[in-house]
């Protein structure tokens, strides 16, 4: 019984590890590239600036599904890529105060919730994605892992604990194979 809770606890160990290590190569992408990966047409965005607060807070990580050109109308969060000014590419997320044009010749332009001027205007082609929800888990699970205490406990602990598991197991292992091999 205890051999099985044993491989129960690495395979779980092992899986958490594959888990957190996937989530940390995702945000940290993201960061580097300033692309935005997604999943089944989702892409998770990380608040770095005040500009949208009270709304969404610096260090908040929120869901947009990835545009494909639908509407968009005042009152949309959208994340856009920055063409001008301090935000040249980089990514934005600020909030719609209007929506001029037809078609592709739409001009957008965004503000954010806590700064007194509007961005320059935006084309459809910038706008990457339309946020949906801030979630409440994966902010405080990213600012734990970008933080290098949080990264070494877990990531690295975990992935030590499971090599050092193993190493026990394998000593075990072997004690017993010496033992039958002396007995006989």
């Amino acid at each position: 019984m205890k051999k099985v809770l044993g491989k129960i606890v690495g395979v779980l160990m092992a899986v958490g590890i594959v888990i957190e290590v996937a989530l940390i190569v995702f945000i940290m992408v993201m960061r580097i590239t300033h692309e935005t990966p997604s999943l089944f047409g989702y892409s998770v965005f990380v608040i770095s600036t005040g500009s949208m607060e009270p709304e969404i807070k610096v260090g908040d990580v929120i869901v947009s599904k990835v545009f494909k050109g639908q509407e968009l109308q005042e009152g949309d969060v959208v994340t856009y890529l920055g063409k001008e000014g301090d935000v040249k590419g980089k990514l934005v997320t600020h909030k719609i105060v209007s929506v001029s044009g037809e078609g592709e010749d739409r001009v957008i332009l965004t503000k954010g919730v806590a700064n007194s001027v509007a961005d320059p205007p935006i084309g459809v082609d910038d706008v990457k994605a339309v946020f949906v929800y801030k979630t409440v888990l994966l902010g405080p699970i990213y600012r734990v892992i970008t933080n290098i205490w949080g990264f070494l406990f877990l990531v690295v602990l975990p992935i030590v604990a499971v090599i050092v598991s193993e190493i026990v197991g394998l000593v075990k292992e072997w004690k017993k194979s010496k033992e039958e091999q002396s007995d006989e």
